[in-house]
């Protein structure tokens, strides 16, 4: 993992620990919300834990938003071009993104056997498709920013947006699961946490897309890791659940490359684009000052 300084590689590691931490700081402030704030019938009691749990999230948020802040006040920005602001080369990097995904693929396997005896069986076996071919192509995916120039767009798009589609499925399966239960705060952190994870991708396939946000992405990827090592603490499919570690484990890698790709200086300004008004101003027939009378 290259490094422009120690400093940079010391910065790095902190953030990521923070967004590390904040996620098992998450499991912690949940697990104490399903001990104390549900009575024997798992409905849920006035409790000052359901406050805690929003206080949280909230204050991840803030916490991110300080880390951007902080980064921007150094004069150190993202690059709008993907190759740039994800290259990760060399072993360390590919053995961390394959084992992410290798964790995804293994969660939809674990599903798809423990799924059989679910009203929603079909559904479940979708989504643990649309997981495997998500955790086996986003890996190959960040793999491409160390070959530049990109090539086969459109490949490269359609991977992009497979998470998206994911995520949007997998929020309509957890709503149709959900449809008859009453009680909103057993299942609304997996919601959350599914909305966050599908935006996080939206920003990333930005990338392709010529939407790149590059400060966006990093506090989406921080907050989504964050909130899907949340959910660990509630009860799901143990398939369910490897697939959230490594939804969690992908969005830390990306925002360790992020961090550690950021570049010093004064963001460059973005080209207006030229809509042709501006030509066609230029083009124009403009007469001479002297009308002419002067040539004669």
């Amino acid at each position: 993992m290259q490094h422009k300084t120690l400093k940079d590689l010391h910065r790095t590691l902190e953030i990521c620990c923070y967004v590390a931490g904040a996620g098992a700081f998450g499991v912690f402030v949940r697990w104490l919300q399903d001990q104390l704030a549900f009575n024997d019938q798992g409905l849920a009691e006035r409790s000052f834990f359901h406050v805690l749990v929003v206080l949280y999230l909230i204050a991840a948020a803030l916490l991110f938003l300080r880390f951007i802040d902080q980064e921007r006040n150094k004069r150190r920005f993202p690059s709008e071009d993907f190759c740039e602001t994800f290259a990760n080369p060399g072993r360390l990097y590919a053995i961390l993104r394959w084992a992410a995904g290798g964790l995804i693929c293994l969660g939809s396997l674990i599903l798809v056997a423990t799924c059989e005896t679910d009203e929603d069986a079909v559904l479940l076996r979708i989504l643990a498709a649309l997981a495997f071919c998500f955790g086996l192509s986003y890996p190959w995916l960040l793999s491409q920013a160390n070959k530049p120039p990109l090539r086969r767009r459109g490949r490269l798009c359609a991977v992009a947006c497979l998470p998206v589609l994911f995520f949007s499925f997998w929020l309509v399966v957890s709503y149709k699961a959900n449809s008859i239960n009453s009680v909103i705060w057993s299942y609304v952190i997996e919601f959350v946490a599914i909305v966050l994870a599908l935006a996080a991708f939206f920003r990333l396939a930005g990338f392709f897309f010529d939407s790149a946000n590059g400060w966006r992405t990093l506090f989406f990827c921080m907050i989504s890791c964050s909130v899907c090592i949340m959910t660990v603490a509630d009860a799901r499919y143990f398939g369910m659940q490897l697939m959230f570690l490594g939804t969690a484990a992908l969005q830390l890698l990306c925002c360790w490359i992020l961090l550690a790709n950021l570049r010093q200086g004064e963001k460059p300004a973005k080209a207006q684009p030229d809509d042709g008004f501006d030509r066609l101003g230029r083009d124009r027939y403009e007469p001479p000052e002297d009308g002419g009378f002067d040539r004669l």
